[in-house]
């Protein structure tokens, strides 16, 4: 039972690549953390919650102990761009817990750590609950799962699939599986296993097609093949089928070793279509180009560079195109194109690498209007300036323009047809493996618009890669902060490069803060993070930064307390000011001169209504504000002109009322 977990639970999910991703977001960035994994890393557990009500929490992490003690485990919680706590449980310890004082706002929660060296994988929950009964879980903050092994990297050709099966009617399921054959033979055939829980039902499963009874519950199927030593590429696919009128609970195809994942257009109705596949030669001509069209698991056309375009009757609905290129002398780039008579369903452009020359393709996402045209392309030399840059326009399969790149910068004009173009870039990297460059298109009217731009990291180091677009919708100054929150060590490499419009914006290496001068429109967050490595110099799976963007314009709060007082009154003004070098005041007496920054107060006399003004200049610009003191005169006392006194008044209202009365009493 022991030997056949072990077989089948060292890589429970699928390899992570050192991966680019990108996003869009509105900017400025509020502050956030991003977790970073190598290669071969696990994905780790993360959670975001929120607490509506400032109360003081204890998140608790427990090894649960299933199948097997956790060797160790980390957790952090954390609050925008900063840790909020963490803790680590090393053995025999079976719990850490983090303390959340006060609690209030957003949270983001990551578990990572190491499983039993005996089974491959544990599991844990992690209970987010009040202070005060640290056992009354909160249920949208708390969250269960497993840590696996990280998946060797010396080892790209094997790949390991985890995914979990409903069943909700019981009875014979049929599980089919199959080696695709693309681009080439699988070296392993793909193998299963089946589990319910910590229960094993089957592994191996039997050979394809294999029935196995399933009662209604849920099901963990795991399944493992192992690419061609040459190709390193491999694809094959699953079908699970149940009773009759019962939808299977699987059918897709699953990649094996360095095949990407496929591009899915959608088909609109089952209907003739054509694959084409375009070797560029650019730089050179590739060993090979190959595509494949699948659906579901079945494969519904073929085509290759050197065997020409391919027709092909295709099922309605979402398709899955998979492509491969092999590198010939150096690295190629290459083209997959699927047609229908109403036009293109499909276009992917695709870089092949050879050494330490690296190719990219990309697709303009918006397609050109037919015109003139000016593409370049640009070395930012961070950290280090490329060692050969080089770049060409493609369009319809064929390449119109290309240019060696002398020194940072060069360019190319061209005719383009109405249609997206295709940017092939080929650079080869630095000594110390780290380059980023810039490729854009632009048309060529007295007032240039920028119509695509991409900014690419180019490296041959182990590492994580990730592309964010910000969109500025008003002109400043912004600070951008890159921190490393060291979580659960400090990064080896960590570097931002931000780009606009074709151009270096800023770049900082390492962490810290540096300011950009934003005009409405979109720019290109580049991150490079490389975990580091521990005292025994193996390398870490995770590593954790903040990153934020705000306006770096000084902020300014004036008020005067009274806001009205008589004339020759005093008034107290205070204020507050961030991002702020200097203030100088202005207003009656508060024209002192400069007055400090942070905060201050002081104590003015008001002579007459009054505008009192605090001026603050800082790196990102200045701001002011305004208060009005109003100045009140008392009213005047009365006199002359004939005027009594009150006492007066009253005595002779006495007199008057005596002789009354000896009036009324005379006989």
């Amino acid at each position: 039972m022991k030997e056949r977990l072990r077989r089948w639970l060292p890589m429970a999910v699928l390899l992570i690549p050192a991966l680019a991703v990108h996003a869009q977001t509105t900017g400025p960035l509020l502050p956030e953390t991003k977790l970073a994994a190598v290669a071969g890393a696990p994905s780790a557990t993360q959670e975001t919650f929120t607490i509506a009500t400032a109360q003081d929490l204890v998140a608790t992490l427990t090894d649960l102990q299933t199948p097997a003690a956790l060797t160790g485990a980390s957790i952090v919680v954390t609050q925008g761009a900063k840790i909020a706590g963490m803790a680590t449980m090393a053995p025999p310890a079976t719990s850490a817990t983090v303390s959340l004082p006060g609690a209030t706002g957003q949270y983001s929660l990551y578990v990572i750590g190491t499983p039993s060296s005996t089974f491959n994988v544990g599991t844990f929950s992690v209970c987010v609950a009040p202070k005060a009964s640290p056992s009354a879980c909160i249920q949208a903050a708390s969250i269960s799962g497993n840590i696996t092994v990280q998946s060797a990297p010396a080892d790209p050709t094997v790949s390991t699939v985890s995914t979990t099966l409903t069943v909700t009617t019981g009875g014979a399921y049929t599980f089919t599986y199959a080696d695709a054959r693309f681009p080439v033979a699988l070296a392993v055939a793909p193998s299963l296993a089946l589990f319910q829980g910590s229960t094993l039902i089957a592994a191996p499963i039997p050979a394809s097609p294999a029935t196995i009874a399933l009662n209604p519950g849920t099901y963990t199927l795991f399944a493992i093949a192992q690419a061609d030593p040459t190709a390193k590429a491999g694809l094959y696919g699953i079908t699970i089928s149940g009773p009759a009128g019962v939808a299977p609970l699987l059918s897709s195809a699953f990649p094996v070793g360095t095949l990407g994942p496929a591009s899915q257009p959608n088909n609109p109705s089952t209907q003739s279509v054509t694959l084409t596949v375009t070797d560029f030669a650019f730089p050179t001509a590739l060993a090979g180009a190959s595509a494949v069209v699948t659906s579901g698991v079945t494969i519904v056309g073929t085509a290759s560079a050197a065997g020409g375009a391919s027709s092909f009757t295709a099922p309605q609905g979402i398709l899955q195109v998979w492509s491969f290129g092999t590198a010939g002398t150096d690295a190629g780039t290459y083209e997959v194109d699927l047609m229908s008579a109403a036009g293109s369903l499909l276009q992917t452009a695709s870089g092949v690498n050879n050494g330490s020359s690296q190719a990219f393709a990309f697709v303009t996402p918006t397609p050109l209007a037919a015109g003139a045209y000016q593409a370049t392309a640009s070395d930012f030399e961070f950290p280090a300036t490329l060692q050969g840059l080089q770049f060409a326009v493609a369009q319809n399969g064929a390449i119109l323009k290309k240019l060696a790149v002398a020194g940072a910068t060069g360019s190319v004009s061209f005719a383009a047809a109405a249609g997206s173009a295709v940017l092939l870039v080929d650079a080869t990297t630095p000594t110390n493996g780290n380059g980023v460059f810039d490729v854009n298109v632009q048309t060529s009217a007295t007032a240039p618009q920028m119509v695509f731009d991409q900014t690419q990291v180019v490296t041959v180091s182990s590492g994580v890669f990730t592309s964010q677009t910000i969109n500025f919708g008003t002109s400043g100054n912004f600070d951008v902060t890159l921190t490393d929150l060291k979580f659960p060590a400090q990064f080896q490499s960590l570097a931002l490069v931000v780009s606009a419009h074709g151009a270096l914006v800023g770049k900082i290496f390492g962490g810290g803060t540096f300011t950009i001068p934003a005009t409405p429109g979109a720019y290109q967050l580049n991150f490079v993070a490389m975990p580091g490595s521990t005292m025994a110099g193996v390398q870490q799976q995770y590593g954790l930064y903040g990153v934020q963007i705000v306006n770096s314009a000084p902020t300014v709060t004036l008020k005067a307390s009274p806001a009205t007082v008589t004339v020759g009154g005093a008034t107290t003004l205070s204020w507050t000011s961030t991002n702020a070098t200097s203030c100088t005041a202005s207003g009656g007496t508060f024209t002192m001169g400069s007055q400090s920054i942070g905060s201050g107060t002081t104590s003015v006399s008001v002579a007459a209504t009054t505008t009192y003004t605090l001026t603050c200049t800082g790196p990102g610009g200045s701001s002011a504000q305004s208060v009005v003191v109003t100045a009140t005169t008392p009213p005047a006392k009365s006199g002359g002109g004939g005027g009594l006194d009150p006492g007066l008044l009253l005595f002779l209202g006495i007199v008057a009322l005596l002789r009354l009365g000896k009036s009324l009493v005379r006989p």
